[in-house]
């Protein structure tokens, strides 16, 4: 009888270590994987923040005066409108225009 009780405790015992153990081992490769998750999402954003920097480099480029005004001559023939095309308004006029009354 005490020598059935002892081996039900020790079976118990072998058991719960061995549970344990493959507890600890999901744990811990679970930490890792997650560590090289971690990792890699890190070397994403540092990319991720390299092409903004470089888009914003480009975009300041490509909204350049100087640019757009070429363009607007060699591709669509625009030219700068002479003295007399223009049309100033005065104060009151701008407002009313605004508004929906004068056009």
């Amino acid at each position: 009888m005490l020598r059935s009780r002892f081996v039900v405790l020790w079976t118990f015992a072998v058991a719960a270590a061995a549970l344990a153990f493959i507890v600890h081992l999901t744990v811990r490769f679970e930490t890792i994987r997650l560590g090289y998750e971690v990792g890699s999402a890190r070397k994403e954003q540092r990319e991720l923040l390299e092409e903004l920097r470089l888009l914003s480099v480009e975009a300041g480029v490509l909204r350049q005066a100087e640019r757009i005004e070429r363009l607007a001559e060699q591709q669509l023939r625009l030219v700068h409108p002479s003295h007399d095309q223009l049309v100033t308004l005065d104060r009151e006029t701008r407002f009313a225009s605004r508004a929906g009354g004068v056009r």
